[in-house]
Parts: C-alpha cells; structure tokens; sequence
C-alpha cells in the first residue's frame, strides 16, 4: 500500500471515529437537556483568561485551515499527465541518479516539469538531454508541441 493511502486511511477511520463520538455525545445530550456540558464560570469569573483562549481557539482554527489546504491540495496549479510523465521517463532512460519526473499541464498555457536529481546525477547531462530530446518529446506525448515550459531541476543533498 502507498504511504498515502495509508495517510488517507487513517484519516478516514480517526475521522469516523470522531464523527460516532460526536453523534454519542449528542446521543447522551438528549437524555440530559438540563445538565451543563462544560462549565465556563473560570471566564465568567476571570475577564484576564478570556483573550488567551480567543487567540488559542484562533490560531487552532487557521492551524486546522492551512493543513486542510495542503491536504486537499489546493493552490497547486495543473493537472498531472502520465503519458508526458512516462514520456520524459523514456527520454531521461540511461541518465543515473534521477529520483523522481513529474510533469503538469497548467490550463493548456504552460507545462511544468519537475525532475529531483539524486547528489550522484551528472547535471551537465541531465540539462542536454533536457534541452535537446525530452522536453520536445514530452510536447509531443501531450499534444502541444508550442507549449512554453518550466523545468525545475532539484538536487537533494543526500
């Protein structure tokens, strides 16, 4: 299984979870309309404690915001195209040191290619191949030959 398989899993089951602990609580709820589930006189009886838990429920919502953001990957322009992916795979065939190709199409006016070079990678030769043969055969896998494209090169350090 992919890792994030597992992480979207997990986040299913933990949020089931809390969704039947949460329908429990309301459950038990209906049966005590007159009891208090949480009691708030420490703010009734102290006005200084009142901005600290404002700013923590605060930033406990933009916390939850941003990731939610990230996870559902919002911000990230384009689609992933596997033909152009697999196509760059073939052209970059033989090169040592490539660790992972990604190519996306952003709205029919741009490609970006992303290639993360491992430290062994021989980088002269990853940009001539790059510049010479891949990009123009990855323009053909996805049917635009004068599509204008952004090559990212990463090199990790280990």
């Amino acid at each position: 299984m992919r890792a994030y398989m597992g992480n979207r899993i997990g986040l299913g089951i933990v949020g089931l979870l809390m969704a039947s602990a949460g329908v429990g609580v309301l459950a038990a709820r209906a049966d005590h309309l007159g009891t208090r589930i949480v009691d708030l006189s420490f703010f009734v009886n102290n006005a200084w404690a009142r901005p600290p838990a404002a700013a923590a429920a605060i930033l406990i919502a933009l916390l939850v915001t941003r990731w939610l953001a990230v996870a559902l990957g919002w911000g990230r322009c384009g689609s992933r195209t596997g033909s152009g992916t697999a196509m760059l795979g073939v052209a970059m065939k033989g090169i040592e040191g490539i660790g992972r190709i990604q190519v996306r199409l952003v709205r029919d006016k741009r490609m970006r290619v992303l290639v993360s070079l491992l430290p062994r990678a021989d980088l002269h030769e990853v940009i001539g191949r790059l510049d010479g043969d891949a990009i123009p055969r990855v323009r053909g896998a996805v049917d635009r030959e004068d599509i204008p494209t952004l090559v990212r090169l990463h090199v990790r350090r280990r």
